[in-house]
């Protein structure tokens, strides 16, 4: 995705500029074209300067053609190239930036492993040390979401989304690092835990179908 915003900098960038040479060439244009009609307006009497204003004539039609067809030219490499930086625009609004994709991935696989953790919780034979610094770890990781934010190149529902996601993970992080060793002790805690997991994946499954993420590919690498 960086390399489609140097690419969208660039081709933006180049259209300004084409469409700036096409306006001083249309500028010219029209100021050769009001010397063409000055000129014609000129009464001369000798044949000399009638010649003169002849060739001087010629002269000035065809830079002013010329000038024209360059003008056109112009526009429309720059029409063309403004298009293709709306198109990388919209690209980038519709699809997931390298960052965001890896913070829903790693988000993903996160509640799914908390939500496990959580459901072996009291299981028999169950290492409770292993299973406790299993959820502290997950916590952490989580927490790490923190301050997290959304690319400014998604489109604004899509931030919405992808913000609210991260903050919910965040928070599940935060609480689950705190109460870690309550788990164990408190089964209402933990049903309150996978809910909010639960609430959580419904927010992941907005983001995927918004996005058209295939979450089939995410599940077979668990």
């Amino acid at each position: 995705m960086k390399d489609l915003q140097m690419i969208f900098f660039g081709t933006f960038v180049s259209s300004l500029l084409l469409l700036l040479l096409a306006l001083t060439f249309l500028t010219l244009f029209v100021i050769k074209k009001q010397q063409v009609k000055k000129i014609k307006s000129e009464k001369l009497r000798s044949k000399s300067q009638r010649r003169k204003q002849k060739k001087e004539l010629e002269r000035l039609i065809k830079g002013s053609k010329k000038a024209l067809v360059t003008c056109l030219a112009f526009l429309l490499l720059g029409i063309g190239t403004g298009g293709g930086a709306y198109f990388i625009s919209y690209y980038q609004a519709i699809n997931l930036s390298e960052k965001d994709k890896e913070l829903v991935t790693n988000g993903y696989y996160l509640l799914s492993d908390f939500e496990k953790q959580l459901k072996n919780i009291n299981k028999d034979g169950m290492d409770l040390k292993k299973s406790s610094q299993n959820i502290q770890n997950l916590g952490g990781a989580m927490a790490s979401y923190s301050g997290l934010k959304a690319s400014n190149l998604n489109k604004e529902a899509g931030q919405i989304k992808l913000n609210r996601y991260y903050n919910i993970v965040k928070e599940l992080g935060v609480n689950a690092t705190g109460q870690s060793q309550d788990f164990f002790e408190n089964k209402e805690l933990v049903e309150e835990f996978l809910k909010d997991i639960k609430k959580a994946q419904g927010y992941q499954k907005e983001i995927f179908k918004y996005y058209k993420v295939d979450d089939g590919a995410l599940k077979a690498k668990e």
